[in-house]
């Protein structure tokens, strides 16, 4: 995926990158982002193998790849969870006899089991946050600002 944005800060190997966000990042809210125009860009840290500047604008790439996993891991894994603990549930309570409240009981220990699996995430995240493979890359200045133009949401 390639996306453009601003340098605003050098830290030697990275760089923090002030982005403006694709038309097709929606407003999920993974980036804290809810709404309203004055909140559209977001500040990334990015590979700075290119060296580039404070002030330049650049491009950079994401592997596909690693965005799609990510994704999975943080929208697929969470409600397979709440679905498993759901179904995991409703198969131990109709095993073991219990009466009254089954279905609300089943609800609880799904979004127990969503929660635990939210909390390993997190913990994942924190273990490979500095790993080369989920940062993206700088891998080019812009001489233009009309360059990105067509691929931001203004």
């Amino acid at each position: 995926m390639e996306q453009y944005g601003e340098i605003t800060e050098n830290r030697g190997d990275i760089a923090m990158v002030n982005l403006q966000r694709h038309l097709i990042c929606g407003e999920c809210g993974k980036c804290g982002i809810m709404s309203g125009a004055a909140k559209r860009n977001i500040t990334i840290e990015a590979h700075n193998p290119i060296k580039a500047k404070e002030g330049q604008r650049v491009r950079i790439e994401s592997d596909d790849r690693q965005v799609i996993f990510i994704a999975f891991m943080l929208y697929i894994v969470p409600l397979a969870g709440l679905l498993i603990g759901i179904l995991a549930w409703m198969q131990l309570a109709g095993r073991f006899g219990l009466q009254g409240g089954q279905e609300l009981q089943a609800v609880v220990a799904g979004l127990v089991l969503m929660v635990v699996i939210f909390l390993g995430i997190r913990n994942w995240d924190r273990r490979v946050k500095n790993d080369p493979r989920y940062k993206p890359v700088i891998t080019g200045l812009l001489l233009d600002k009309d360059e990105c133009d067509d691929q931001t949401e203004t």
